[in-house]
């Protein structure tokens, strides 16, 4: 079981995740504000010139920071191997909190644009690195929920950014910059804590015991799980596994050249996780949530909602996703043993919902009957609620789940920019697409999840209830087998010296 201590350090390190939340999303509802479009001088929604001239620059503000979060998430392939888990989190950190003093204080779009950007390379490393290193972190019996905190944090991030930019919509007339350079401004204090803070983050033990840290991994395996003997005894399994995998993993790798970027293509096993990881997240950006969050203001714009209504309706959505639907799936996970079948059952859904929300638009958009669009924003919210309790925990924690050691950094970071991917083409298409051709842009988001859900029943393997170790025999990989005997290590006993008890370890031949 996981230490106190395991707890606060996961918890921590969800700033990452917190922050990859706030900035992916807070344009979104600045977009309701009237400050932002009279400082850079830009027309209104219903006034004249909105879609030639301002709907292009909502489109390249959300597109330019998907794009940075691609850069971000394949220079993580490299960095979280090459430098570690913890100093990729930091460059992350560092990153989002450039980009968010820079769009806080742009004094033009240029300057605005290229903060957009640079915040996206550092969301795009925090949303590989932070859920990797909670994995890494987790004992497999409490994964579910801890890895969970990643999504859960996102979306808290989320709701932080909602409710900052309603409560700056009532700002008087002299402070409407104020009103949105506050919001754009905010960006940079949970980056700012996490990187003033990670110096006391733990290194991931699996990335110390593959950088021949032994001594350290060991040590801070006893500090993440509980410190008694069964506390000491699991953490000691834990390492003989670790180490088994890992010597076993090299061997594979020298018998197939010693080239891993080779073995990608060659390794079939290794090739499923890729394409797999990669199509987890831009099939599940593709069932709709970033469109609907980042474009909810327009949406319920869309539905007759004025004044404040659209950012009050945008705080309420983002605060029964960060706590109550995002919290329910992670804790779901520990207890359904099925992360394909929650994917499933949310692809679903989303095909269910979004039919609704479009025969709801089809038929009430341009009407005046107020209970057939107070009925839409109900579906969105009913949208939410299964997607964010089914997908959106499960997304990050599959990827996380699949990659051996010697594949995590490379995988999570192709994975994750599968999300990337797929936001850059929905997020810069979305308003152009709602201009042009209305509630019709939403069959995609009905197609793409009707096609997903049965690919995913035929080719995902299940995970739920394994080890990180053990997940390889899901996929055809060899696993070692570890002893239940439990024998003194010369490396523990350097550590536990002065303690009462001495659980053992043995390494197996």
């Amino acid at each position: 079981m996981s230490s106190f201590y395991n707890n606060v350090v996961i918890a921590f390190a969800a700033l990452g995740s917190f922050s990859y939340g706030y900035c992916a999303s807070v344009f979104g509802s600045v977009i309701g504000l009237p400050g932002w479009y009279v400082y850079f001088d830009l027309p209104m929604t219903g006034e004249e010139g909105y879609a030639e001239k301002t709907t292009p620059v909502i489109a390249t503000a959300n597109g330019v920071i998907s794009a940075g979060g691609g850069v971000g998430s394949l220079f993580a392939m490299w960095s979280a191997d090459a430098l570690g888990r913890r100093a990729s989190i930091q460059l992350g950190a560092f990153f989002s909190l450039l980009g968010g003093a820079l769009q806080g204080s742009a004094v033009n779009l240029p300057m605005f644009q290229a903060g957009r950007f640079i915040a996206g390379v550092g969301i795009g490393l925090l949303v590989v690195v932070c859920p990797m290193y909670m994995s890494e972190l987790a004992p497999v019996e409490r994964r579910g929920w801890l890895v969970g905190h990643h999504a859960i944090f996102l979306v808290i991030g989320y709701t932080f950014a909602g409710w900052i930019a309603y409560a700056c919509y009532f700002s008087p007339e002299h402070l409407l910059q104020f009103a949105w350079r506050f919001p754009m401004s905010f960006q940079t204090f949970p980056p700012l804590v996490l990187l003033a803070g990670s110096i006391w983050l733990p290194r991931s033990p699996r990335w110390l015991m593959s950088h021949g840290h032994e001594k350290e991994a060991l040590r801070v395996l006893h500090r993440l799980r509980q410190p008694t003997a069964s506390g000491r005894e699991e953490a000691n399994l834990e390492f003989n596994q670790i180490q088994e995998q890992l010597a076993l993993e090299k061997q594979n790798l020298e018998a197939s050249g010693g080239n891993i970027w080779q073995l990608l293509w060659t390794k079939r096993s290794y090739r499923k996780r890729m394409i797999l990881g990669f199509l987890t997240q831009f099939g599940a950006e593709f069932g709709g949530p970033l469109v609907i969050t980042n474009y909810l203001v327009i949406l319920v714009q869309s539905l007759g909602q004025t004044g404040s209504k659209p950012l009050l309706v945008t705080a309420l959505y983002l605060t029964t996703a960060g706590f109550i639907w995002n919290p329910l799936g992670s804790w779901l996970h520990d207890r359904i043993p099925s992360r394909r079948g929650m994917l499933i059952v949310g692809m679903i859904c989303n095909v269910i919902t979004i039919s609704l929300l479009v025969a709801i638009f089809a038929t009430y958009q341009n009407t005046d009957n107020q209970s057939g669009k107070i009925a839409g924003i109900a579906v969105i919210f009913i949208y939410l609620a299964l997607e964010g309790t089914m997908i959106d925990t499960t997304m990050y924690l599959y990827v996380a789940e699949i990659f051996p050691m010697e594949l995590r950094s490379i995988g999570m970071g192709f994975s994750l920019f599968g999300q990337f991917a797929a936001t850059i083409i929905l997020l810069q298409t979305t308003p152009i697409g709602l201009n042009n051709v209305g509630w019709r842009y939403f069959l995609l988001l009905i197609v793409s999840s009707a096609v997903f859900a049965p690919v995913i029943w035929y080719w995902w393997p299940e995970t739920a209830g394994l080890t990180i170790e053990q997940v390889a025999r899901a996929f055809g990989d060899e696993v070692t087998q570890t002893s239940s005997t439990v024998v003194m290590t010369s490396v523990e006993s350097e550590q536990v010296e002065n303690s009462d008890e001495h659980p053992r370890a043995k390494y197996l031949e």
